[in-house]
């Protein structure tokens, strides 16, 4: 009997919350106790980092090691791909920050060899494996895992723009253009640090320009402002009262012009 438990199936593996193999769940005690020799080698030889977690009085950290592929032949573990997972946590603060790299771990012999491997899709075709070993033979050329695009949703919002005597639309903040129909991109963060700020309701986005909540009185002096319609999609942040900043937004319309008393 092969001491693979899962192995071709039409289903996804079983994966946590993370994307990473639920070892448990597709390897025999055996085969598990082979993957946790190959991830120690490969830290003792120095091509991983080692696992931790430390808890002081204002921070946190951890790094984790987790297992997304494994490819096995005749009975013996010979390949991964692991994860190596970053948290960092200001304790009085709040703040965090993260990273995520991926490995390709073989061993030939007695020799393990780790070469990194691209961080932006390999968790998506992880999931999208049906067997052990697809995703590292994908890694070393043998195969191909395609990587099926998530499916973002995208939501209507309001954006009071600025507008010039040609008639395009820009920013009324730093005048950069925002073209209708194209998709505008920037990671929004907490603290005004980054992203496009939006309103869900247009007669909040009128509100807070009349206030002067969303430019100061020097910023739109002598601009003409219009309302749009705009589509926002990816991380949105909230700061309250209606304000919102998002990772992408793209303009869909002009509605209507604002002015100011």
């Amino acid at each position: 009997m092969n001491a693979a438990i899962a192995d071709s199936t039409n289903s996804s593996l079983p994966r946590n919350e993370y994307g990473a193999l639920n070892l448990h769940a597709v390897l025999s005690a055996e085969l598990q106790t082979q993957v946790s020799a190959f991830v120690k080698d490969a830290v003792n030889a120095g091509h991983l980092s080692a696992p931790f977690v430390t808890y002081g009085k204002k921070e946190f950290e951890c790094l984790n090691l987790d297992v997304y592929d494994v490819l096995i032949f005749r009975g013996k573990v010979k390949s991964l791909v692991v994860q190596a997972r970053t948290f960092w946590k200001h304790l009085r603060k709040g703040h965090t920050r993260g990273g995520k790299d991926y490995y390709l771990v073989t061993r030939a012999g007695r020799k393990t060899s780790v070469v990194d491997v691209e961080k932006s899709t390999c968790a998506k075709r992880a999931k999208n494996t049906t067997a052990l070993g697809q995703l590292v033979k994908h890694y070393l050329g043998t195969a191909t895992v395609p990587c099926k695009k998530a499916h973002v949703p995208v939501t209507t919002a309001y954006k009071v723009l600025s507008k010039t005597a040609d008639g395009r639309l820009m920013s009324a903040y730093d005048d950069s253009e925002y073209k209708v129909g194209i998709w505008r991109s920037e990671a929004a963060k907490p603290d005004h640090g980054g992203g496009f700020y939006y309103y869900l309701d247009d007669t909040l986005a009128i509100d807070a320009t009349w206030r002067g909540d969303t430019f100061a009185a020097s910023v739109t002096a002598g601009k003409e402002l219009v309302l749009c319609e705009v589509e926002i999609k990816g991380r949105e942040i909230e700061y309250g009262d209606g304000k919102w900043a998002a990772s992408q937004l793209r303009v869909i319309s002009e509605l209507e012009p604002v002015k100011i008393n």
